[in-house]
């Protein structure tokens, strides 16, 4: 974890709820993720190579993860930029679920063939992930979507 935390000097960072297998940290405005786990290592690296290209297709904002490193184990970390919102707990009015909607439709739209270049694992022909949507709680809305973990699979 040092290594992570030397990429960042000078940024106090908290731990935050995330995936079992990842230490999440938030400071500074940003996220750092560090993997527990070989699984959380790859899916750290598919987020990092993935999101960046998937984003504009998502009408949400996307975290785009770099690779800033490696952990003192040899593992990959990841920085991205925080995104605002708080995570949605219950049901969504008509205009968050049309958003939702819309980012189903965006992972749809992506082929099984480019979801394989890209480099996403799985054995079926759809790309999905399980997201955790970010709500403007003041305006009613989606904010963002985080928490990815890319996968092909059978729709």
């Amino acid at each position: 974890m040092s290594a992570a935390l030397r990429a960042r000097p000078g940024v106090a960072f908290r731990v935050a709820s995330g995936p079992v297998d990842e230490l999440v940290l938030h400071g500074g405005g940003e996220v750092l993720r560090l993997p527990r786990s070989s699984e959380a290592a790859a899916r750290i690296a598919v987020c990092a190579r993935v999101l960046g290209r998937l984003a504009p297709l998502v009408p949400l904002a996307v975290p785009r993860p770099r690779l800033v490193g490696v952990t003192d184990d040899g593992e990959p970390f990841s920085a991205e930029a925080r995104l605002s919102g708080v995570a949605v707990e219950k049901g969504l009015d008509a205009i968050a679920a049309g958003q939702r909607d819309g980012v189903l439709a965006a992972l749809a739209a992506v082929g099984e063939r480019q979801a394989r270049e890209w480099g996403v694992p799985g054995d079926g022909e759809a790309l999905v992930s399980p997201l955790t949507l970010l709500l403007d709680p003041r305006r009613g809305v989606l904010t963002g979507a985080v928490g990815w973990d890319l996968r092909l699979a059978s729709p």
